[in-house]
């Protein structure tokens, strides 16, 4: 009696787990989805941008000092797929040079949890070293918790200037 007891229980401990680990996977890609939309329709904005712009080389309202983790993930994240080779890339920022200044100097004007790993990538990319952009997408990809699109190495210049052809002409 006590054995089928305990049998009946282990299996409702385990469907519990299993229950539960669907439920928080299936919340996790809601999330995903919704954010990958705000996030695509975000880049468009600033895809029509003026990116010599001085206050906000993205095109937003959004001031320098209003920047958070997220929009400089995102920022960081999409203009690293110009110069990244990935089986997928979604969303598409053209770098430039006030693009990453005015990012650079959003680090004096916030705090941010992962400063370090930011401030490490644009103080490279100001000097105009893309050399680790493969890393440094992966890096923000993996704050974002990315799953899909890992950048597997770097474009060659003829292929970076292809990419930025075909994502102008969208």
């Amino acid at each position: 009696m006590k054995r089928a007891i305990f049998i009946i229980l282990g299996c409702l401990i385990i469907f519990a787990i299993i229950g539960g680990a669907g439920y928080l996977f299936y919340q996790k890609q809601q999330h995903n989805e919704l954010r990958q939309q705000t996030a695509e329709k975000m880049i468009e904005k600033i895809n029509q941008a003026d990116p010599s712009d001085k206050k906000n080389p993205f095109g937003e309202d959004k001031k320098i000092n209003d920047l958070t983790d997220d929009d400089m993930q995102l920022f960081i994240h999409e203009m690293a797929h110009q110069k990244v080779k990935a089986d997928q890339k979604w969303g598409y920022i053209r770098i430039t040079q006030n693009r990453v200044d005015w990012l650079y100097r959003a680090l004096d004007q916030n705090k941010f949890t992962y400063e370090k790993t930011y401030q490490a990538i644009l103080k490279r990319w100001k000097k105009g070293d893309f050399s680790k952009v493969d890393q440094d997408h992966n890096a923000v990809w993996k704050l974002q918790g990315g799953t899909i699109g890992k950048a597997t190495g770097l474009l060659s210049p003829a292929e970076e200037k292809r990419y930025i052809e075909a994502r102008s002409k969208k």
